[in-house]
């Protein structure tokens, strides 16, 4: 990495995207796959309408819809009839996961696990709190799984080893090792990336301020809500690196959504019972680019 990209998120991500291979794929793809995600009354053929504009995000979701994971009892070869047996919200997943997917290999099956748990948690989270309407556990649910954009272009990027080593080396947070390698974490270039790319403002605050979720006061509550889902995680080694130390919290989290801290093993017991759909989409996207 050049001497002038440290501690410069802009620049890095700038670099990065100049050359051949690098995110984004379709930043275009991934906000309209967000609208369908976010909008209730989306019917199957408006899904259809944005997928089939990116042949490879599209063979890529079918290759899913046929996968041990959902269990389909005959081929799929339509991306409607797809859409129609596995419903809009987990072809968005896949499709949102699947632009975004960059390389093969254990670490990524890890960087999805952790992803997808973070947005299975984050919603069950809302829902238990009772106050979010179904629109917003979904939204959250988009949050949870987008919240490490910064992480997965860092790893994209070919970058990442020092990383790793720094990590291996501790103990320290992902946040820590990425400071002490590039001079910013994944936070401030996720926050980059998404605002370049006009991400809803949620989800900005998710990407951005997920360890640190008093920087975005608009929406603080539901940044909360990623920011404990991505601690049970950490509490519960479903991680994105081995040996990666827990991100910092406050208690004051927990008071704001009217949680005792016993709830949050009682949330990672919940999640460890999703364990067989957390590592098959982990196995699936790791795979994503095959």
């Amino acid at each position: 990495m050049p001497e002038s990209d440290f501690g410069n998120p802009e620049a890095f991500f700038a670099r990065y995207v100049g050359r051949d291979g690098g995110v984004p794929k379709n930043p275009v793809l991934i906000r309209e796959t967000l609208a369908v995600l976010r909008d209730p009354a989306c019917s199957a053929q408006d899904l259809v309408h944005v997928l089939e504009k990116e042949p490879a995000v599209s063979s890529k979701v079918l290759k899913a819809a046929n996968s041990v994971f959902y269990g389909t009892p005959r081929s799929i070869t339509s991306l409607k009839a797809a859409i129609v047996r596995l419903g809009n919200h987990n072809i968005s997943r896949i499709a949102l996961s699947a632009s975004l997917a960059g390389g093969e290999g254990p670490l990524w099956g890890d960087f999805w696990r952790h992803s997808i748990a973070v947005g299975l948690l984050s919603r069950h989270i809302a829902q238990f709190t009772g106050t979010y309407t179904q629109q917003e556990m979904e939204e959250l649910f988009s949050m949870g799984l987008l919240h490490d954009l910064g992480a997965m272009i860092e790893l994209d990027s070919g970058e990442f080893k020092r990383v790793e080593r720094t990590i291996e080396a501790g103990p320290h947070t992902l946040s820590e090792a990425e400071n002490l390698v590039f001079g910013f974490d994944h936070g401030r270039l996720g926050k980059h990336v998404s605002e370049q790319w006009n991400f809803p403002g949620d989800l900005v605050a998710a990407i951005g301020c997920h360890h640190q979720p008093e920087q975005n006061p608009e929406f603080y509550k539901k940044t909360i809500v990623v920011h404990l889902a991505d601690l049970v995680c950490h509490g519960f080694q479903i991680v994105s690196l081995p040996g990666e130390a827990p991100p910092p919290t406050q208690d004051a989290y927990l008071e704001e959504l009217n949680l005792p801290v016993e709830q949050l093993v009682i949330f990672g017991e919940w999640l460890l019972q999703q364990k067989d759909e957390i590592d098959a989409f982990g196995d699936l996207m790791r795979d994503a680019s095959s």
